[in-house]
């Protein structure tokens, strides 16, 4: 069901945390967007700019992101 996937060459990380079909996107800022179903569940969240720093401020399920991030091992910066 959770899922952390980081493309380096675009520096995007990707954190879902259900299963399902976006069918909206809720714009925190420039650089965090949250994906939601048609129902308004938050499906997952994503961070452009990633290896700059990943700001969880605001972010639903902040402890969650933060844990699958640092499981990951990718090595970025989370700032909470």
């Amino acid at each position: 069901m959770n899922h952390v996937t980081y493309d380096q060459e675009t520096d995007i990380l990707y954190v879902r945390l259900q299963v399902g079909e976006s069918a909206k996107q809720t714009f925190l800022d420039d650089a965090r967007i949250i994906d939601r179903s048609a129902d308004g569940a938050i499906l997952g969240v994503e961070f452009l700019g990633a290896s700059d720093g990943v700001d969880l401020v605001d972010v639903p399920f902040a402890q969650t992101v933060q844990r699958l991030i640092k499981e990951r091992g990718l090595g970025l910066k989370v700032f909470a």
